[in-house]
């Protein structure tokens, strides 16, 4: 009876899990409306320093003790084993381009969800998605997959 009852706790357990894990990966949605218009934010970047750090090496010897035998049998002997060290060393600085914001592609539909009230809601789409509304006339219906809410 008390496996049976361990057995039951398991299985509530792996479902629990399972119901949590299922709501947080996200399904996507998708959202249909007329299409009104769409729109590319380009990335924007800054050129900024960074130290620039580069690999210095030394070489050098390290004494390793050996032993066997037992009780006044006991030999004890060394020997030199050849090492080598690596460290990262800062040299000056570097210049490099740091992104500041990344490249962005946005769809506005019409009529969201069929409600006429739902009008010039912006979503943030996929480039795929963006090219594939470039092709289209607005006020043509559309289904899409945002990427998020917003642009």
């Amino acid at each position: 009876m008390q496996h049976h009852i361990r057995r039951t706790a398991l299985v509530a357990v792996v479902l629990v899990v399972a119901a949590v894990l299922g709501g947080c990966s996200g399904q996507p949605r998708k959202v249909s409306g007329l299409l009104d218009t769409t729109r590319r934010v380009p990335a924007t970047s800054r050129l900024a320093t960074r130290p620039h750090l580069v690999r210095q090496c030394h070489s050098g010897s390290k004494q390793v003790r050996h032993t066997s035998g037992r009780g006044s049998k006991k030999r004890t002997w060394y020997t030199t084993r050849s090492t080598t060290v690596c460290t990262k060393v800062r040299r000056g600085t570097e210049t490099y381009r740091r992104v500041i914001r990344q490249e962005r592609w946005c769809v506005m539909l019409d009529d969201v969800g069929g409600k006429r009230s739902r009008d010039r809601v912006w979503y943030q789409v996929s480039r795929n998605t963006y090219t594939d509304t470039q092709v289209r006339k607005s006020g043509s219906k559309v289904t899409i997959e945002p990427e998020r809410d917003g642009c």
